[in-house]
């Protein structure tokens, strides 16, 4: 059921904004170190790779599922909050950025016996193979770059909007001081 309470929903959201944020941030981290610390080589040569086959893939799969949590989130904001413009805007950025994710994502939380995967390789991103040319890919979910960046600026978004919305009610409904607080008890004993 959702709440009528403004006050807590803004609590809410901002609490599943800060965790998001933390698991994103954490799990890139993680990603950008094994990435760092896998073996390189022809090192100095024309062809040098770095060898990412043995990354953990569950570091890319929590990062892909905090991203999901992250547009679930912003979808969810909508029934509290009335649809704010700044926060449709917001995904609809995000989605141009990350426009494979919610399918991508399903099919990894959802393992199923079907080809949806079978062309996707997970390494320091999820890459789908492109048969169009050899060695093409197109990049469904990377922490690296442009999608980690625009994972944190809808973030910001939604952060900057309930805090906003905080404002407003406060201004709307001030607190009253401890020594107010502690009166009104006092005379309802």
């Amino acid at each position: 059921m959702v709440s009528k309470d403004i006050d807590r929903a803004i609590d809410r959201f901002l609490s599943a904004s800060r965790r998001i944020r933390n698991g994103l941030t954490t799990q890139r981290a993680r990603i950008m170190q094994s990435a760092a610390d896998a073996p390189r080589h022809f090192a100095g040569e024309s062809y040098e790779y770095t060898d990412l086959s043995a990354t953990f893939e569950n570091d890319l799969d929590y990062y892909i599922y905090e991203m999901g949590r992250l547009r679930d989130m912003t979808e969810e904001m909508d029934k509290p909050f009335g649809h704010p413009q700044e926060i449709k805007d917001a995904l609809a950025a995000f989605d141009d950025v990350v426009p494979e994710l919610k399918r991508h994502r399903n099919a990894r939380t959802h393992p199923s016996d079907d080809a949806r995967l079978d062309d996707v390789v997970s390494l320091s991103a999820a890459v789908r193979l492109t048969p169009v040319y050899p060695g093409g890919v197109t990049y469904l979910v990377d922490p690296r770059y442009q999608h980690h960046d625009a994972a944190l600026e809808l973030l910001t978004a939604i952060d900057t909007y309930l805090r906003e919305q905080l404002q407003k009610r406060r201004a709307e409904d001030p607190p009253v001081s401890i020594g107010q607080q502690i009166a009104r008890r006092r005379r309802r004993c």
